[in-house]
């Protein structure tokens, strides 16, 4: 197996989120997987199966569990890809084939790193949180009902991967998971993870779902966050909403995103530089 090891939503080595891309060829166990995963300690990592002219099956793994989704990972991937594949090509279109998800990327070779557009398809609205369940929310986030933004509601968006978005305009700096069963709670309202938006600075923040790893930049957080963004007036389609996060791990990153007016999909763009490549010998 061949490896390559990335910073997304960066265009030099050592910022922005770093990501493990490996390439095999045969069947692979997902226990396998799962171990190698936990061996790079990645807040993700993704192996790469090629199944087709420019189509790759994709997996992605936490050090926790396996993924349907995340966008960091394929932004990386891509790049891994164009490198890899087709580095003679000023640009690159591949498709990844997920679990429950086909989508396609664009990488375009730039002085020294890769730019890489992501779609990830039309977002859906899974609902908005209130009352007690929002109280229960904020006690979690170690926030209060005044850190809460006025106008904005608690959200749940997915575009792959179901988010609720829990909107401030104060507390960013002291928000963190202060509870043990929090995924219990995000499963009662049908999401997977929290990202908690500081509304007037465009910044965010997200963690595993024990509040042990913060993550630096989600990718699969940007689609929904932009949508959520335009669907309550913050921003416009087709304007580009830079997404701030990872200032709080030292790692500070910027992601892109914005909508298609044509059919309402959502892009997030990202910036990737490859840092390291090798052979994976067991």
């Amino acid at each position: 197996m061949f490896y390559y090891h990335v910073d997304v939503f960066s265009d030099k080595a050592l910022a922005g989120n770093g990501l493990t891309v490996i390439f095999y060829d045969e069947k692979m166990e997902t226990k396998y997987m799962q171990d190698i995963a936990k061996e790079f300690k990645q807040f993700e990592t993704i192996f790469l199966r090629q199944v087709g002219d420019r189509r790759f099956r994709a997996r992605i793994f936490t050090v926790e569990e396996e993924l349907d989704f995340a966008g960091h990972p394929i932004l990386g991937a891509a790049a891994a890809i164009h490198e890899k594949l087709y580095a003679k090509e000023k640009n690159a279109i591949m498709t990844f084939e997920l679990n429950n998800k086909v989508l396609a990327a664009e990488s375009i070779q730039k002085d020294g790193h890769f730019q890489i557009t992501m779609n990830q398809g039309v977002p859906e609205f899974l609902g908005t949180v209130d009352g007690a369940v929002k109280d229960t929310f904020l006690q979690a986030l170690n926030l209060t009902a005044n850190d809460l933004h006025d106008t904005l509601p608690m959200e749940v968006v997915s575009t792959g991967l179901p988010y609720l978005i829990v909107p401030i305009s104060s507390g960013l700096e002291q928000a963190k998971i202060s509870i043990k069963n929090l995924e219990e709670h995000l499963n009662k309202v049908n999401a997977k993870f929290v990202y908690v938006l500081y509304v007037p600075g465009m910044e965010g923040r997200t963690w595993d779902n024990l509040g042990e790893i913060e993550d630096v930049a989600t990718g699969s957080a940007a689609g929904p966050t932009g949508a959520y963004l335009c669907k309550w007036g913050i921003c416009k389609e087709a304007e580009n909403i830079i997404i701030n996060q990872g200032s709080f791990v030292g790692r500070p990153s910027k992601i892109k995103v914005f909508t298609e007016q044509t059919t309402g999909e959502m892009k997030v763009v990202g910036d990737v530089k490859v840092i390291v490549k090798g052979d994976f010998l067991v």
